[in-house]
């Protein structure tokens, strides 16, 4: 049996089709800068603190967002999109216009 054939579409829900995923780079994207856990936390409160800590890992491990320690006291953790998480801007403003 020959294994099934994985569509483009399919690759990209992979790496942004969980929940909340659209909804934390929208909020990265209408700062346009970083973010700390914090802020993310707070413009997107129906997710809680633990899911959005697993939805920033995977989107880093996807290359969709960066993670940078900025050392202080205390330590700070910031949040900014790559240039492959910008590209996602302009089809999260689609999908807002469709859904109206």
């Amino acid at each position: 049996m020959k294994p099934a054939k994985v569509n483009d579409l399919e690759i990209a829900l992979g790496q942004i089709g969980k929940k909340f995923d659209l909804l934390i780079i929208k909020s990265l994207s209408k700062n346009k800068g970083r973010l700390g856990f914090n802020q993310i936390l707070n413009d997107n409160v129906s997710i809680n603190p633990r899911t959005l800590s697993t939805r920033l890992k995977d989107l880093e491990k996807n290359k969709i967002i960066t993670k940078s320690l900025i050392i202080g006291t205390p330590v700070k953790t910031e949040y900014a999109l790559t240039e492959k998480g910008k590209k996602l801007t302009p089809i999260i403003k689609q999908i807002e216009d469709w859904i109206k």
